[in-house]
């Protein structure tokens, strides 16, 4: 994780050693996402996969080669954002995050949000933009509904833009979402000419 200081060393290493669910006695590793915290944007996944387990790092699989070309086609690199996952442990199979793991781990995710301070929060998925858009009391949609659309709310760090989008993943068991997540990065891009990534 490249967030700097005490307080970001001391939640790696809390993630890291997490024994808080039953994720961590399948783990090969906790994946507590990385980015620099000078970045005015947060990706937002739902949980490690089979790739991501063996490195360590978030969106390390196919899934991730989309994810790297979607963001390059709004001119951004993971260098200019903080990315990580709702869960920091792969569920066996790549399931469904279960409920009580999502309560176990989420003050991760609430506790990184406050360290890098984001200006915009692109939770990628359902999974994740219900954790996220809960959190903010915006009510539950499908991500049919909601995808590429820009939520504008106040976190105590100040104005936030949740732009929620279909998970990368998506793409390679549906090809015909390619379009419209490009289409959704491409409004991202536009968001974002507002405040540049630093």
């Amino acid at each position: 994780m490249s967030l700097t200081g005490e307080e970001a060393r001391v939640l790696e290493q809390e993630i890291l050693a997490c024994t808080r669910c039953r994720l961590a006695s399948g783990r090969k590793h906790a994946v507590p996402g990385e980015g620099p915290a000078t970045s005015c944007i947060l990706l937002v996944g739902e949980a490690p996969g089979e790739q991501e387990d063996r490195t360590g790092r978030p969106f390390a699989g196919r899934a991730g080669t989309v994810l790297d070309s979607l963001l390059a086609s709004a001119g951004l690199s993971r260098n200019d954002l903080f990315i990580t996952n709702v869960l920091k442990c792969r569920p066996p199979k790549n399931r469904d995050p279960r409920k009580d793991e999502i309560k176990a781990c989420k003050p991760y995710l609430d506790r990184q949000i406050g360290l890098v301070c984001p200006s915009v929060i692109v939770p990628l998925g359902r999974f994740s933009a219900a954790v996220v858009m809960g959190q903010f009391g915006i009510p539950g949609k499908k991500i049919s509904e909601i995808h590429g659309m820009a939520f504008p709310v106040d976190a105590p760090h100040g104005p936030v833009t949740i732009f929620p989008v279909y998970h990368p993943a998506a793409v390679t068991h549906n090809p015909a979402l390619r379009e419209q997540l490009a289409a959704d990065f491409r409004h991202l891009k536009e968001i974002l000419t507002d405040s540049p990534p630093e």
